[in-house]
């Protein structure tokens, strides 16, 4: 499968139908999330153990951590069971990667467009006679379009299922799955549990599976 952000980054239109998206929903935030993922898990998964593994830059990690229990209550509501990594049937990895680009944005342009003109009276001037307005308002409205730079956050998650036995050098792998979404939420924790929860909605799915999800981000505690 790619590598996290190998795929091309998209351009002005999604992060302007992101700005339209967000207007539209008002106060509703939500992840925009494209996954897909490769299933070689067997058919049968009651029973099943797992042990979500650190990596080694990952095992000091309070993130990790958080996230791991997310992905662990996921698998728990498949049937899965958890166990020690020396028992367990599935080792679970997981990665994920947050990138920034500014990019400039098409947006709407508003400024004057004319002038409401009421009252006057008319006066000779030069031999031509002059309208003269008691009052001119000047009027606003759409002028065309425009440019604004805008951060667009890109955020990634992998999730890989191996068999116990496998090795960093020779993974044997069963299950291979990457989730993508860009943004204006910088806020990696913000967003990730609504990607993870993208991912667990079809799980673990076909063969094959490429799927766009929209979620909503789950509101915040009072």
């Amino acid at each position: 499968m790619r590598a996290l952000f190998r795929r091309p980054f998209r351009r002005s239109c999604s992060a302007l139908l992101a700005i339209a998206a967000l207007l539209l929903s008002g106060c509703a935030a939500s992840v925009r999330s494209d996954i897909s993922a490769i299933n070689k898990l067997p058919a049968d998964l009651q029973g099943k153990t797992f042990f979500v593994a650190p990596r080694k830059e990952q095992e000091s990690s309070l993130e990790f951590s958080h996230y791991a229990e997310l992905v662990g209550a996921e698998l728990q509501a498949k049937g899965l069971r958890p166990a020690p990594a020396a028992s367990a049937d599935w080792l679970v990895f997981l990665r994920y990667a947050f990138d920034q680009q500014t990019e400039l944005i098409p947006t709407p342009a508003f400024g004057p467009t004319g002038s409401l003109i009421g009252g006057g009276s008319s006066v000779m001037v030069n031999g031509q006679m002059v309208f003269i307005p008691t009052y001119s308002n000047p009027l606003y409205g759409f002028t065309g379009t425009t440019v604004m730079p805008a951060t667009v956050n890109r955020r990634s998650l992998s999730l890989d299922v191996v068999e116990r036995n496998s090795t960093p050098e020779k993974p044997n792998k069963l299950y291979e799955a990457t989730v993508f979404s860009e943004g204006f939420s910088g806020i990696l924790l913000q967003v990730m549990p609504t990607m993870i929860k993208a991912l667990f909605t079809q799980w673990p799915g076909p063969p094959v599976r490429t799927e766009t999800l929209t979620l909503p981000l789950p509101s915040k505690p009072r």
